[in-house]
């Protein structure tokens, strides 16, 4: 029966995995370590399908048992992601790099908990140990998002740019260096990275909505305030207050 479910699993029927592995645990009744086997498989189904919690508490009983599958924790660290349990996500992830301290990955996993959580001192630390191990275009975009939440627009303008040197194709790159340009009223400058970012991606609603705000900063406000309107009308709410700064006079 239980390859039976894991026939389901890997055919990505999680529902119908799910039914067999029911029965596995009702016949089996979990009476040993080997019969809760079946409940990491279970768990994984349940979290593919969103069933958070349901996830949760199969893989509480499973972990115990399984102390050594490193897997069972790291799925039950994404589990705990989902619902917004920052402390157990950490509890994990520190155990298992007690087993591999220089996994990028694992690394990369905890620094993202911390930026979630906007702890930035503490991602700003696992961001640099990462630096050291392994380093591309997604670690200095964070760590300059990091430096820009504390407070310190030089190095974040550093990490930006570096993250343009690994790939001048970065997306995310381009849309944060155009927010803190804006943010240091340096609108020719946020206009210069703004348009790259829009040679890669032209529809980019987000980097449409900043261009209005620099063209309006930098008066050209017949361009910007047609931006910030497509931007508003696109779904981007705060483009409504830029409107009203800037364009309702214009209108009118």
């Amino acid at each position: 029966m239980e390859v039976e479910g894991d026939t389901l699993l890997n055919r990505q029927d999680f529902q119908g995995a799910i039914k067999i592995y029911n029965k596995v645990v009702e016949l089996s009744k979990l009476k040993d370590t080997e019969s809760k086997g079946v409940l990491y498989k279970r768990a994984f189904c349940f979290y593919s399908m969103g069933e958070f919690q349901r996830a949760l508490d199969d893989l509480n009983i499973f972990i115990p048992e399984y102390p050594t599958f490193p897997r069972g924790k790291l799925l039950r660290a994404f589990v705990n992601r989902e619902l917004g349990k920052t402390e157990a996500q950490l509890k994990d992830i520190d155990d298992l790099l007690m087993l591999n301290p220089t996994s990028p990955d694992l690394l990369k996993f905890k620094a993202s908990i911390y930026l979630e959580s906007e702890q930035y001192k503490e991602a700003k630390t696992e961001l640099l140990k990462l630096q050291k191990v392994a380093n591309d275009e997604e670690i200095e975009t964070k760590l300059g998002f990091t430096y820009y939440n504390l407070s310190d627009p030089d190095s974040a303008y550093l990490h930006f740019d570096s993250a343009l040197s690994f790939n001048g194709g970065y997306t995310p790159a381009y849309l944060y260096m155009t927010s803190l340009c804006l943010e240091q009223e340096a609108y020719e400058m946020a206009l210069t990275y703004v348009d790259l970012g829009l040679r890669l991606e032209p529809g980019n609603q987000r980097l449409l909505f900043y261009k209005g705000i620099a063209l309006a900063e930098n008066e050209n406000l017949e361009e910007g305030c047609r931006l910030l309107a497509r931007a508003f009308y696109a779904g981007m709410d705060q483009a409504g207050d830029y409107l009203k700064q800037y364009c309702y006079s214009e209108i009118d």
